[in-house]
């Protein structure tokens, strides 16, 4: 083989490896474009999710207020609801001893009355 041929050859190699070092370069500059397009449209979607789950975050939150202040307020009238019931218990004692003082004093009124049949 001559020289020019082996010049000819090896520049051939070169020219080929050059190409796949072209095309490995260009799949892969390909392949990094793919991934930033996609990692952004992915931001994209989640930012446009944001506006939403924040709403919801908010009303959970407000839900959330609303719930402690009904149940403060349900404990509160629970409170009210024990006292009164205390309150009334203590009233109908007092109008059951009353009661029976006022029976008492009918009975030594009628004992003591001269004008009513005691057989």
């Amino acid at each position: 083989m001559s020289t020019s041929t082996i010049v000819w050859i090896i520049v051939a190699v070169v020219v080929v490896i050059a190409l796949i070092a072209l095309a490995a370069w260009l799949a892969r500059r390909g392949s990094t474009t793919r991934r930033v397009q996609q990692a952004e449209e992915i931001r994209q979607q989640a930012q446009e999710r944001e506006t939403d789950v924040r709403r919801q975050e908010a009303e959970a939150a407000e839900r959330d207020a609303r719930a402690r202040q009904l149940q403060a307020e349900a404990d509160a009238k629970a409170a009210e609801a024990e006292r009164l019931a205390a309150t009334a218990q203590d009233s109908q004692a007092t109008a059951t001893s009353q009661r029976e003082e006022l029976d008492t004093q009918y009975r030594t009124a009628e004992e003591l009355d001269p004008r009513t049949d005691q057989t």
